[in-house]
């Protein structure tokens, strides 16, 4: 069980803070209320929001770049084409890597039932023009009532989706994991691991997969395949990064990448440079 932690808790569609109020400033209706607000903006440099929490939810995608996305039992990455739906009260960390361009989208939890969980959504080019439409600021109340209505409909998971690393909860396990998420490139064998831990290869093989759903190697190449797109998206090339990922050689890496996430690394470049269409029918496959 995670450790129970008293994260910072707000509302941003009570109380916008001093950079949403600069980058997107919002109309409120007449009577004061409002289901649904977007902001976006863009960072020079990596830029982290620390572990927080939120009574709305939350949708959140990188326009352009990358995103990772930290909760108390995984780590997300969010590439452009990608969202996040993250429900109320979910502790989170975000992590904007330099370049990016985000969108961040709230919504009075009351109105969105049935995504009770953190989970992978594509982005239409539908639900962007709606959030946008919704920036607007001569809307009648009538007007953003239905639009915001109408942008709710649109969203909804997409089954084919793995962007997520989970995180194991036993202490020793989770040190391990956190060292590897720092470290991706990390060669140290399981029998290494173990030793470190002072425990038995046996015991931390079959622990990994009770906790995470996954074995030590596949959740280990799991998360080079994540730290491999958030290079990608950067436009890195792929023998660096093979080597970021603890690969020999660009071969050795493809064909790793490939296996976990379905495409090559040259592919999976091309979508982000080209996400919207390739992307929605990639994910639909």
């Amino acid at each position: 069980m995670s450790e129970q932690i008293d994260y910072p808790l707000s509302s941003p569609l009570d109380e916008l803070s001093e950079w949403q109020r600069v980058v997107r400033p919002l109309r409120v209706s007449a009577d004061g209320y409002l289901r649904l607000a977007t902001n976006r903006l863009a960072v020079d440099s990596d830029y982290t929001w620390d572990m927080h929490r939120h009574s709305d939810h939350e949708l959140l995608w990188a326009i352009d770049g990358v995103l990772e996305v930290r909760t108390p039992e995984t780590v997300y990455t969010v590439p452009s084409g990608v969202s996040l739906w993250i429900p109320s009260f979910v502790p989170h960390e975000v992590t904007a890597r330099s370049g990016t361009e985000l969108s961040c989208t709230w919504l009075v939890a009351s109105d969105v039932t049935g995504l009770d969980r953190v989970v992978a959504l594509s982005t239409p080019p539908l639900l962007e023009q709606v959030l946008d439409h919704l920036t607007r600021d001569d809307l009648t109340d009538a007007e953003r009532r239905r639009a915001e209505a109408f942008a709710i409909d649109l969203v909804e998971p997409v089954p084919r989706l793995i962007f997520d690393v989970p995180l194991p909860t036993t202490p020793w396990l989770r040190q391990i994991a956190d060292q590897l998420v720092a470290s991706p490139a990390d060669t140290r064998s399981v029998e290494e691991w173990a030793a470190d831990a002072k425990v038995s290869t046996r015991t931390l093989t079959r622990r990994f997969p009770v906790e995470t759903g996954l074995t030590f190697s596949e959740w280990r190449m799991r998360l080079r395949a994540h730290h491999a797109m958030q290079l990608l998206a950067l436009g890195r090339s792929i023998s660096f990064v093979a080597r970021k990922t603890g690969f020999r050689s660009e071969s050795a890496f493809g064909a790793a990448f490939r296996r976990t996430m379905g495409v090559t690394p040259g592919e999976f470049a091309s979508l982000i440079d080209h996400p919207r269409t390739p992307m929605a029918d990639w994910l639909q496959d």
